[in-house]
């Protein structure tokens, strides 16, 4: 191609036409000109390919961080659940009037456990957006503005959150004679002592103060346990409402990754409500 231009050009010089020549060599340079130019569309094509696969690719990262927070909450929630179904037998045992030591610390220590667990909200894509001139990458800025939102409603239901558990555990450890609660002895049930003492201690243990739980103590519980219910029943509330949270990123993030599918073994997850007991924050 170079040789059959070189030829042009010097039968145009060896004519004396010289403008023809002038006017080839325009041309060759409006060619070289329309050549660089379409290389750098070619190029810029190219740059944004990479940056709206990038782009998706954060999508789909936020999309699996969100399923993760979903799952993480979904565990929480059926732990409160469960604390919640024994805070209303413990109650329950309670006002019947034949509650035994054994039979209400059992139901106490259901209704507290892991009450104070937290939520960690899974951040790395958010954060790694964050760093650099990352967030540039994300063209939709309503995205950004879901994530900040979901961020911060999420670190104010989890203040609560810890609050409300707070709450129940202090209630808890106010006691200092666990034999007369019944704590200790469902401990030697399913708690530590359990796994912790050796047999013959735990024998011995189980005969120790096996006496009826006294009146006052009996009505000292029986407040505690519906402390428990309602602090229970506002986790669970609290938690739907992270759920919903969650779903309203879900809904928006798929838009963008309609690949990912949010799935809980093959069925689409859903968010359902509590109503709640009022006396917790």
């Amino acid at each position: 191609m170079i040789t059959f231009f070189r030829r042009i050009r010097e039968n145009l010089l060896a004519e004396n036409k010289f403008s023809k020549y002038l006017l080839y060599a325009m041309g060759e340079i409006l060619l070289v000109v329309i050549g660089i130019l379409i290389a750098i569309q070619l190029d810029n094509w190219n740059e944004q390919q990479k940056q709206a696969q990038l782009e998706k690719e954060y999508y789909c990262r936020l999309l699996e961080d969100a399923t993760l927070d979903r799952e993480q909450i979904k565990g929480l929630l059926g732990l409160a659940r469960d604390r919640l179904k024994a805070s209303n037998q413990g109650v329950r045992l309670l006002l019947n009037g034949h509650a035994q030591k054994l039979e209400v610390g059992t139901q106490i220590s259901l209704a507290t456990k892991a009450i104070y667990s937290d939520f960690k909200p899974n951040n790395s894509a958010y954060e790694d957006l964050k760093s650099g001139a990352n967030l540039n990458i994300i063209s939709d800025k309503s995205i950004i503005k879901e994530l900040n939102q979901y961020f911060n409603k999420v670190e104010e239901l989890k203040s609560i959150i810890l609050v409300n558990g707070k709450y129940a555990v202090d209630l808890l450890f106010a006691h200092t004679d666990n034999f007369a609660n019944g704590s200790h002895q469902a401990s030697l049930l399913t708690g530590r002592f359990s796994a912790g003492l050796e047999p013959d201690i735990q024998e011995a243990l189980r005969n120790h103060k096996q006496e009826p739980l006294s009146t006052q103590m009996k009505a000292r519980l029986l407040n505690e346990l519906l402390e428990y219910a309602s602090v229970n029943t506002r986790q669970m509330e609290l938690y739907h409402e992270v759920l919903e949270e969650i779903g309203a990123l879900e809904a928006l993030l798929r838009l963008k990754c309609p690949v990912k599918e949010v799935q809980d073994n093959g069925a689409i997850m859903e968010i359902s409500q509590q109503p709640a007991l009022t006396g917790t924050p």
